[in-house]
């Protein structure tokens, strides 16, 4: 509800912007891209998350011939405080404007960057973008204005009232910020991954996988039924089997024994004794 009130008073004073529907949930991952350390040359882990976005007409009403645009607020953002969702919302609220008003804000080429007309709407709605283009998002990062704050007041203390749990932290929302991996310890396996393949014929299905997740049990083929495995594997085994079968072929026949003596009949203190077991019942 806290984000519903939001969006109304921005709409008091944005009466062209339209209702929408909201929505919550993860923005960690989006999708991870390695990229080398500048001082280092090591590779480091880049995160993408996605703090918000809005889908114009994404839903149907019934009975109406209206459509809804979808607002998505991730579970960090809200996380963070209602500062941050307040910029968010207001960062959505510029590209509801570019929609209604029929302006292009972003490349039609790649989304992510954000061209001066978004600029300008982000202005309008409260938010300060960045004097120049940056790399690969032009003016997304607009800034929350001390002005907005002050008009925005109640609904920013609301919105830090509902908190709502979350996959990351203020630190990994930058969706510029690059994380660096976690150091390996020495003669470990953690993040590696080894190549297991199946016994489809003729192409085995193939897929990494971490040695810990291999060693916890078989991954087994839906289609062939055999259990993944390393490179080699399967022919060790086979070879093994065939050792087997040859040791077996070369070993000389087990000597029959000259004749079969009958038993001796036990006495009656010889006669095994019944030993009680507890079935349960």
């Amino acid at each position: 509800a806290a984000l519903e009130k939001c969006w109304t008073q921005i709409q008091k004073h944005h009466p062209d912007l339209p209702p929408v529907l909201f929505i919550t949930g993860t923005g960690i991952p989006r999708r991870q891209v390695e990229k080398p350390s500048v001082s280092t040359g090591a590779p480091r882990r880049r995160q993408f998350v996605t703090r918000g976005h809005h889908w114009a007409d994404r839903w149907a009403v019934a009975e109406e011939e209206q459509r809804l645009a979808e607002l998505f607020v991730a579970g960090e953002t809200i996380r963070d405080g209602g500062e941050e969702v307040l910029k968010t919302l207001l960062h959505e609220a510029a590209h509801a404007l570019a929609h209604v008003r029929k302006i292009q804000d972003v490349s039609k080429g790649d989304p992510r960057w954000h061209r001066k007309e978004f600029a300008q709407l982000a202005r309008e709605t409260g938010l300060e973008p960045p004097r120049k283009s940056e790399k690969s998002l032009g003016f997304s990062n607009a800034v929350l204005t001390d002005a907005s704050r002050k008009r925005y007041a109640s609904v920013i203390r609301q919105i830090d009232g509902a908190a709502l749990p979350g996959l990351g932290g203020a630190d990994q929302a930058d969706p510029e910020e690059e994380k660096p991996t976690e150091p390996e310890t020495p003669g470990g396996t953690a993040g590696k991954r080894v190549k297991v393949t199946c016994g489809c014929r003729p192409d085995p299905r193939a897929f990494p996988v971490t040695p810990k997740i291999l060693a916890e049990g078989p991954i087994i083929c839906g289609l062939c039924g055999e259990p993944f495995t390393l490179p080699g594997e399967k022919d060790q085994e086979a070879a093994a089997g065939t050792e087997s079968d040859a040791e077996a072929k070369d070993a000389p026949p087990a000597a029959e024994p000259a004749a079969t003596l009958p038993q001796p009949r036990p006495s009656e203190d010889d006669e095994p004794q019944a030993f009680p077991v507890d079935t349960g019942n």
